[in-house]
């Protein structure tokens, strides 16, 4: 009976982590809290009740602003869900600097909130471009190509976002050991993706998502037992308030 049971759950579990649903680890809307620590702050800020303004108006205040006032005030509205009003101020800034600092890293973490995945990208390559040892560019551009379905690609950045992470970064790299451990498992790397769920257990290892991802991997190398274990502690830490993964 018991072997039913863990059987019935790793098909489920097999199931939801192909899925891009709202409860999954990962999500389209990937943009970060923009003044996070760059890796693992993933979160959405939306203001429902928001109404798309007037960009005439917008670019009239823009226009009396200097050029830090103008990327201060993007930030701003990247974090209230203004999402027209800090696109404007990014292209005003653009038109007369196009090497401002950060700029097109934090234009592609707009790209994505708005759901623009290809220009998100191309804004991440040309922060890479600027600056080639961005852990949290490579490692946002791996995420933008895992959400296109490009789990190669992405697996490259995430590796390279891992070598430029300090060792003493320990959350950060619990979050792309986790993430890439998922596109490793999409791309059919599956002992490679055992490897990645193990390394972020190491610094996260009460995290359910970790250990319920870790079992759908050894379901899928058919090693019954160690599945059957961690599917068991996946279910024990879902009875604690633990912090998700993203």
């Amino acid at each position: 009976m018991k072997n039913h049971i863990i059987t019935f759950l790793s098909i489920s579990l097999a199931t939801s982590i192909l899925g891009c649903g709202r409860d999954n680890p990962t999500y389209t809307n990937v943009g970060i809290i923009y003044k996070s620590d760059g890796i693992g702050g993933e979160a959405l800020k939306t203001t429902p009740d928001y109404q798309k303004p007037d960009i005439q108006q917008v670019n009239n205040r823009l226009k009396l602003m200097s050029k830090n006032e103008r990327f201060q005030f993007a930030l701003d509205c990247g974090n209230q869900g203004k999402y027209s009003e800090a696109l404007a101020a990014y292209n005003m800034i653009l038109e007369t600097d196009k090497n401002y600092p950060d700029l097109y890293y934090y234009q592609g973490l707009l790209y994505r909130d708005m759901g623009m995945l290809d220009e998100a990208i191309c804004a991440f390559q040309t922060a890479i471009n600027q600056n080639p040892n961005s852990a949290e560019a490579h490692y946002n551009l791996g995420y933008a190509y895992r959400y296109k379905g490009l789990h190669n690609e992405a697996v490259g950045e995430y590796r390279k976002s891992l070598e430029l992470i300090p060792e003493n970064k320990t959350k950060q790299l619990a979050y792309v050991h986790y993430n890439l451990g998922f596109s490793c498992f999409s791309n059919g790397m599956i002992d490679d993706a055992i490897s990645e769920f193990n390394k972020a257990l190491a610094y996260k290892p009460k995290d359910k998502e970790i250990h319920q991802k870790l079992g759908i991997a050894y379901t899928a190398k058919g090693w019954t037992d160690k599945a059957k274990d961690e599917f068991l502690l996946y279910n024990e830490y879902d009875k604690k308030p633990v912090k998700k993964i993203p």
